[in-house]
């Protein structure tokens, strides 16, 4: 059975990434999670308010111009 909350889901998806690593030590986990779900999060509201980005930044919390920096950071 899947996980159905996202605590749980990121919880799942780190046990399999420190499993797959077979050994070999981790660096930088706490950065690569961030922007992988801050980049993903964006994108799936940008495409739910079909790329309204001043939509898409109320929904976020965050302003126009912050969100802006970050679809440019991201290649969104």
């Amino acid at each position: 059975m899947s996980p159905t909350n996202l605590p749980d889901c990121i919880n799942t998806k780190l046990k399999r990434y420190f499993k797959q690593l077979n050994g070999e030590q981790a660096f930088g986990v706490h950065k690569m999670v961030m922007q992988e779900s801050e980049s993903i999060t964006l994108k799936f509201v940008l495409d739910m308010v079909e790329q309204n980005q001043s939509e898409a930044a109320k929904i976020l919390g965050m302003n126009r111009g912050t969100l802006k920096k970050k679809i440019e950071l991201y290649k969104l």
